[in-house]
């Protein structure tokens, strides 16, 4: 039996963070040791062994908390000349001016998880001051930088407000929504909510009306990730698979070695496919990739055949009651593109 080789590696670099976001999907906030650079050797080889191209995720907690761990791998896998592309996911607290030109030596793509203007982003994260510096400093380096955004009932209203404040920095080039996971932080009291249909359904028509409006008067456009994959999955179709997690495609491994099919799964028993030490031959089964959107979803849906899917690990910890969110995150895209002129029917 051939070696499995994930064509996208999420390296959890460490499961520390230095922010207390209150619907993390890791739980409490960890500590621990870093990944040392044996075991992202032995991901790595996972990965390059059939010489394809493949894609790596510096993750964590936060990565930066371990920036020194963090360039060793960069020099790893550059010196070795995969062929490969990286990103790196940060909160942006400790991303300065240094380490954003350290990271253009390696070609880094920088992702920031933002989740709205400074005050709401202190509200849900904390170090908002810092996450807003570094995206200051990414701009006077002229360095192309993508946000993530968590959903929630804190912020669907006042998506538009998001893409106001990075319309400020021209090197801003996209924003993505990512639905809160009922995992974690998530599931505790107190904590904020999936966002109600119709107010996301609003939120949404109103950020779309605004980046419009935006890029009529930008170089570089701001592009929202889930209107491009609706344009793509209307114009060629539905794929079969939302992600390469849901193929058994993709690994996240921990700094222990300790394998899962993505980083949302991290530390669910029920999700946890061994170690790089016990479990590195044959593709790995998951729980994932069994799981899809319900029929009553997609009947009668515009979409319904040319629909960018929901991610299976989603569905599986929001469960049915919520699931069907991102088919209203969907179909306002699609309203809206029908009404633009974007999409013919």
């Amino acid at each position: 039996m051939s070696m499995f080789c994930p064509s996208y590696l999420m390296l959890v670099v460490t499961t520390s963070c230095n922010l207390s976001c209150s619907y993390c999907y890791e739980g409490e906030k960890c500590s621990g040791d870093a990944m040392s650079l044996e075991t992202a050797m032995k991901a790595l080889h996972m990965a390059v062994a059939p010489g394809k191209p493949f894609h790596v995720q510096i993750t964590g907690g936060e990565p930066l908390l371990e920036s020194e761990r963090v360039f060793s791998i960069l020099e790893l896998i550059r010196r070795e000349e995969w062929p490969v592309t990286i990103a790196i996911q940060t909160n942006g607290v400790l991303l300065d001016r240094e380490i954003i030109r350290r990271l253009g030596k390696y070609a880094v793509s920088i992702g920031l998880s933002v989740d709205g203007p400074p005050r709401l982003q202190e509200e849900l994260r904390g170090g908002s001051a810092a996450t807003y510096r570094a995206i200051r400093v990414l701009n006077e380096e002229q360095v192309p930088f993508r946000v993530t955004t968590v959903l929630s009932d804190r912020n669907a209203g006042k998506l538009h407000l998001l893409a106001l404040v990075m319309h400020a920095f021209q090197m801003a080039s996209g924003i993505g929504l990512d639905l809160l996971v009922r995992k974690g932080g998530a599931k505790g009291k107190g904590c904020c909510c999936l966002p109600e249909k119709n107010c996301l359904r609003d939120g949404i028509l109103e950020m779309l009306e605004t980046i419009d409006f935006l890029n009529s008067k930008r170089c570089r456009p701001l592009i929202l990730r889930e209107k491009s994959l609706v344009l793509r999955a209307f114009k060629q179709g539905s794929k079969a698979h939302y992600c390469s997690a849901s193929k058994g495609e993709s690994l996240a491994v921990t700094p222990d070695g300790s394998l899962y099919p993505c980083t949302q799964t991290v530390g669910d028993p029920s999700c946890f496919l061994g170690t790089l030490d016990g479990q590195q031959r044959g593709a790995p089964v998951h729980c994932l990739s069994g799981i899809r959107a319900e029929e009553s979803w997609c009947s009668g849906c515009p979409l319904e055949g040319r629909c960018p899917g929901e991610c299976p690990s989603r569905m599986m910890y929001n469960g049915n009651d919520r699931g069907y969110l991102m088919c209203v995150v969907y179909k306002a895209i699609f309203d809206y593109c029908l009404q633009k002129g974007e999409i013919a029917v």
